[in-house]
């Protein structure tokens, strides 16, 4: 334990848990307004292909394998990515690799290679179907830091929201293998909670640590994409509360580490404690990424009517430092049923990715909709 460790380790000895979540509490928004006039670039994004293994049901992107949008251009991206460094220093940035499914993009991990050879920790997000020898001896030579497989449910579950049989046999081949191997500093399990899988989380909480892992996240499912004509991917309010109660048993029984995404603010009864962190919407702030047509983009799931430039006519560089206002000053979003909240200090109008342009305000408020002002962990735990 380093002097840091103890320091902190002193400070929750000493003061109540009560005490320590109100003065954060209170603090929480200088940090946030901190944070958004540096907004110093941590993390980037790169949707390389739209082109997909699977067909999943939930998709964002509407991503297949047969789609006929032209990939991200190689020589395009490894610019960019080189302006980024001479700027900034890339081993503060990671990058991660995205599509549809990255390893659908030509010489995937030779891109990787080059990433590394700049300074940056990369890693991607997979869906676990193609790694074959072949695809772990190469990301292991590429340097790979950081990979998250989507393990969306048991056998039954995860292959209908993949619409492909055998994706989860795949997956989990997959996810054993890579943690195993142990190349990759950080991984991870990110798993879609839905009205299917919802009556079989102890059972992946279970098949997780199996798999090897010490750390899953989850998710629920917002109301983009293709998952708008799916009203069985969507939790009631009950359920949603009743998810939120089952992770802070999994976070206080220790060993393996559960997070919920970063998806929406909760309130203060639940912010800090079903994750790791306060919410913090962080697109445009600390998140920044390249769309498959090289739109300028903040999250890959947000409206693209945000896109703030293209890297085919504009320094991305340029574009972080002098746009991007919309995400770093969040006043515009006080309006609608967040004019009058009396979270919108903490909140300022939830996920960037859950905005509705047309309606000016989100698509979605856990805070609101699922009854979070309300929560009581004693009856969510009871079933009551």
């Amino acid at each position: 334990m380093d002097r840091d460790d103890r320091i902190r380790a002193a400070v929750r000895a000493a003061v109540p848990e009560p005490l320590r979540r109100r003065s954060r509490r209170h603090l929480l928004p200088l940090y946030q307004r901190t944070i958004r006039e540096l907004h110093e670039l941590g993390y980037l994004f790169l949707e390389l292909t739209h082109r997909c293994n699977l067909d999943c049901l939930h998709c964002g992107s509407d991503c297949q394998a047969s789609s006929t949008d032209p990939d991200l251009p190689r020589d395009d991206l490894l610019r960019v990515l080189g302006e980024i460094a001479e700027k900034y220093d890339p081993h503060k940035i990671t990058v991660v690799l995205s599509g549809g499914e990255p390893l659908c993009y030509p010489r995937v991990f030779d891109l990787g290679a080059e990433l590394h050879r700049l300074g940056f920790p990369w890693g991607m997000v997979t869906n676990g179907w193609a790694w074959d020898e072949a695809a772990f001896a190469r990301a292991r030579a590429a340097h790979m830091a950081s990979v998250t497989v989507s393990l969306d449910g048991l056998e039954a579950e995860h292959d209908w929201l993949r619409n492909r049989p055998g994706s989860w046999q795949r997956a989990t081949a997959t996810i054993r293998r890579l943690a195993a191997d142990r190349f990759v500093q950080v991984m991870d399990a990110i798993t879609c909670v839905n009205q299917r899988s919802f009556d079989t989380l102890d059972d992946i909480y279970q098949l997780v640590g199996e798999l090897g892992l010490t750390r899953w996240r989850l998710f629920t499912i917002s109301p983009i994409g293709r998952a708008t004509q799916r009203p069985e991917l969507f939790l009631s309010p009950a359920q949603y509360r009743a998810l939120m109660a089952r992770i802070l048993a999994w976070r206080e029984r220790g060993g393996l580490q559960v997070d919920l995404s970063e998806s929406g603010y909760l309130g203060p009864c639940l912010e800090n404690r079903v994750r790791g962190h306060d919410y913090f919407c962080s697109a445009g702030i600390r998140v920044g990424g390249v769309m498959v047509n090289g739109d300028i983009l903040a999250c890959p799931n947000i409206d693209r009517r945000f896109r703030q430039g293209n890297i085919h006519r504009d320094s991305f560089v340029d574009v972080w430092e002098h746009r991007f206002q919309a995400f770093r000053d969040r006043s515009w979003t006080r309006t609608g049923r967040c004019g009058a909240c009396d979270q919108w200090a903490w909140c300022q109008g939830n996920g960037m990715h859950l905005w509705d342009l047309d309606r000016h305000e989100p698509r979605l408020c856990h805070y609101q909709d699922f009854g979070l002002r309300d929560f009581d962990e004693t009856r969510e735990r009871s079933g009551t």
